[in-house]
């Protein structure tokens, strides 16, 4: 026959088992991703503005967002694309040398290396705003969403600023 104290002492070991366990378990696994220091250039609308490294993309009107993407996990994992509001179409994009001159061109994905770092900047990767919807004002934000393959979709605040921080 059970007693309202043999319950209770029955309830109070099997709560301290579920305690102990969880302790003992390991951590989880996998990629922690965090960003840090988002910020992008000006831009207008229906102006072929230069916005990365004196190249425009044709006649639309562009911006660069340029961060660090930092991994605390003890997994890699991969940035695949972003999306915002404020562009029609939204590129990961690297600007390489070629002799004497700096060409831009798309990138599929960009790894981010566990307990590692990838730096958006200016001259090297970044992601490319095309075909802007709105002007991008000095002392403004917006919001870029950043798509990671084990991460999933992280929105991201950016500040519009002329250069960097």
């Amino acid at each position: 026959m059970f007693s309202l104290r043999n319950i209770r002492s029955r309830s109070i070991t099997v709560l301290l088992g579920l305690i102990i366990a969880a302790c003992a378990a390991p951590a989880a696994t996998g990629p922690r991703i965090r960003v840090q220091d988002a910020w992008a250039r000006p831009g207008a609308m229906g102006m072929g503005h230069e916005m990365e490294q004196g190249m425009s993309h044709g006649r639309e009107s562009t911006s660069a967002v340029y961060f660090v993407v930092v991994n605390d996990g003890d997994q890699p994992d991969v940035l695949t694309g972003a999306v915002s509001d404020v562009a029609e179409r939204v590129e990961l994009h690297e600007t390489r040398m070629e002799g004497d001159v700096a060409k831009m061109q798309p990138v599929p994905r960009v790894e981010i290396p566990a307990q590692g770092r990838v730096e958006f900047k200016p001259r090297g990767l970044h992601v490319m705003l095309i075909g802007l919807k709105r002007d991008l004002q000095v002392g403004e934000t917006f919001t870029l969403t950043l798509q990671f393959e084990r991460s999933g979709e992280i929105p991201v605040r950016v500040s519009v600023k002329e250069m960097a921080p």
